[in-house]
């Protein structure tokens, strides 16, 4: 055969996205099976609405909620960007999603299905029959599976090293903003609680819930350190919201963020609706209170496990007093600068007029006695980025006296 060049032409790439693995998610969600191609208790992969449509989700009544999850995502993040289902009984509440049987939850499974590559879970719920709320203004569930995401949190990222976060719908909120128990009290520094709907209750899809399909894509468009309530990123694609059924532009969202909720917002100024701001359900002083921080720490700790990694059971050069010899120590940590600055280079504040500084620091110290002790400590920080949450401006006329 003549040797020569073979050349095809591409198809399928315009009005496309270039997936983010820090963007790729997943929704849990109250569903029916469809015959054939949707079961419950089972993980679908989905690149896009023609995806769902293939598994039988449409905007029924059985699947209308997880249909408009879905939709709303893919419109914010844009065909392309890879999400996980996993559809779980009407019967059941979400903290039992989170609620080990035989040493395993459903979200675990939804989390080892996808092979660690699940950055974040949002639930969406839609139980057969309405929760009894009693004296509570929201589902006295969220708190309870809250507590349980946070522990499958801490149990998966020690065991798999493959951290994520969660966030769950404030759902059924009364909207009495008063009664409503702040999260910052709270120590479940991987879970948001989102309040806030693009379709309001009285309405003909009457909504108990949340618009996590709207959050969910507005994260996975952009990188870790993004905010999702960036301004300079434009409004969101959904042209209303409403908190219950107040538009959100006439309820108290400042309250809902200063009691630690995610919630939507408007700005003078500008058309649309935004996220006010991101934090988890966690006080303030938490470093990471913030969705940012959080999927940033979270990316750097499973890229450490892979620097690391190949240092496992290696031979370590010792000195006669049984010390890490520090030639090798600069090693693992150059190692695991080089793996975090390479792979997460726009998610880490360096400092741009030093071209030695990456924002990654690792120090191995090479007084330690490997010989004895067979372990090793090492100490990893990044530098994040802040936030303009607040600017204070002093306005005045300018007078020059000759």
């Amino acid at each position: 055969m003549k040797p020569k060049i073979n050349i095809a032409f591409n198809n399928g790439v315009l009005g496309a996205v270039s997936p983010l693995d820090t963007g790729v998610f997943a929704f849990m969600a109250s569903a029916v099976a469809v015959p054939d191609t949707f079961a419950l208790g089972k993980a679908y992969m989905v690149k896009s609405m023609k995806d769902v449509a293939a598994l039988g989700i449409t905007a029924s009544i059985d699947n209308y909620k997880l249909f408009k999850a879905l939709s709303e995502f893919f419109a914010e993040a844009g065909e392309g960007q890879e999400a996980w289902i996993y559809g779980m009984s009407k019967a059941t509440a979400v903290s039992e999603w989170f609620t080990e049987v035989e040493g395993v939850s459903p979200a675990e499974n939804l989390l080892n299905a996808a092979q660690g590559k699940i950055r974040g879970i949002f639930t969406v719920y839609n139980p057969t029959a309405p929760p009894d709320l009693g004296a509570e203004v929201m589902d006295p569930d969220v708190p309870v599976a809250a507590g349980l995401a946070q522990t499958l949190f801490e149990k998966y990222a020690d065991a798999k090293y493959a951290p994520f976060f969660t966030v769950l719908e404030g759902y059924a909120f009364t909207g009495d903003k008063v009664e409503l128990d702040s999260l910052l009290t709270q120590n479940f520094n991987s879970v948001g609680v989102l309040i806030g709907d693009t379709e309001n209750r009285s309405g003909a899809t009457s909504s108990n819930g949340a618009a996590v399909g709207v959050l969910a894509g507005r994260l996975a468009a952009y990188s870790t350190k993004v905010n999702p309530g960036k301004v300079r990123n434009g409004a969101l694609k959904s042209q209303k919201m409403f908190v219950v059924d107040t538009a959100v532009e006439l309820y108290d969202n400042e309250a809902l963020n200063d009691k630690g909720y995610i919630a939507f917002t408007t700005h003078a100024g500008r058309t649309g609706y935004f996220f006010m701001d991101a934090p988890l359900a966690c006080p303030v002083d938490d470093d990471y209170h913030y969705i940012t921080h959080r999927r940033t720490i979270n990316e750097a700790f499973r890229l450490t496990y892979d620097a690391l990694l190949d240092f496992l059971l290696d031979e370590v050069p010792a000195n006669a007093d049984g010390t890490i010899q520090a030639i090798y120590a600069k090693t693992m940590e150059s190692a695991v600068v080089r793996k975090i600055s390479t792979s997460m280079p726009e998610d880490l504040s360096a400092d741009q007029t030093d071209p030695k500084d990456v924002g990654v620091k690792c120090f191995v110290d090479p007084s330690q006695n490997i010989v004895s002790t067979s372990k090793v400590n090492v100490n990893v920080g990044i530098r994040p980025f802040g936030y303009n949450r607040w600017i204070d401006v002093m306005l005045g006329f300018e007078l020059t006296n000759d």
